[in-house]
């Protein structure tokens, strides 16, 4: 051993080249599975989404579902309110017919078809209108639905490297 180093420097110098080499096998042996998966709660996502739509997706950040809600309920707007309008003008063609009003009619519906055709057109899109309310019903229950889903599910292990047993 050289005189200018002490057994004291010596003995700090090998305890720096082990650490050195010892630090990278406890840095692997961290856990980052925990850290990268946060668990979320169900219920905080439930009450999100329902609060507004697409905010339990955010809350997963699975923010690429929430573009797929909106559009589900302007999907079920557009054709709730074109099933509406075309139910109104129906049902006052056919309200003007059958009380055989006089004056103006409301729309030229009222010239073009008789009072069994203005009656079954009325039904018709009354139906279509209604049931465009119950699907967006829908829309919003499934979008609390997965939120909650994805929620319970943000904690399971889906790596490669799982065991069987």
């Amino acid at each position: 051993m050289p005189k200018h180093l002490s057994m004291a420097g010596f003995k700090n110098a090998i305890l720096f080249v082990c650490l050195l080499f010892l630090f990278p096998l406890v840095n692997s042996a961290q856990d980052t599975v925990n850290q990268r998966h946060k668990v979320r709660s169900p219920r905080t996502a439930t009450i999100m989404s329902l609060a507004l739509p697409g905010l339990g997706q955010a809350y997963n950040h699975k923010y690429w579902k929430i573009p797929i809600i909106y559009a589900g309920f302007a999907a079920t707007g557009y054709f709730a309110i074109t099933n509406s309008d075309e139910y109104h003008k129906f049902k006052d063609a056919y309200n003007f017919k059958i009380n055989n009003l006089s004056g103006e009619p409301p729309n030229d519906y009222a010239v073009k078809y008789t009072a069994d055709q203005l009656r079954a057109q009325r039904d018709y899109y009354r139906r279509n209108m209604e049931l465009s309310y119950i699907i967006a019903g829908f829309v919003y229950i499934l979008n609390a639905v997965d939120a909650t889903v994805d929620a319970h599910l943000s904690s399971f292990d889906i790596s490669e490297n799982l065991s069987m047993g």
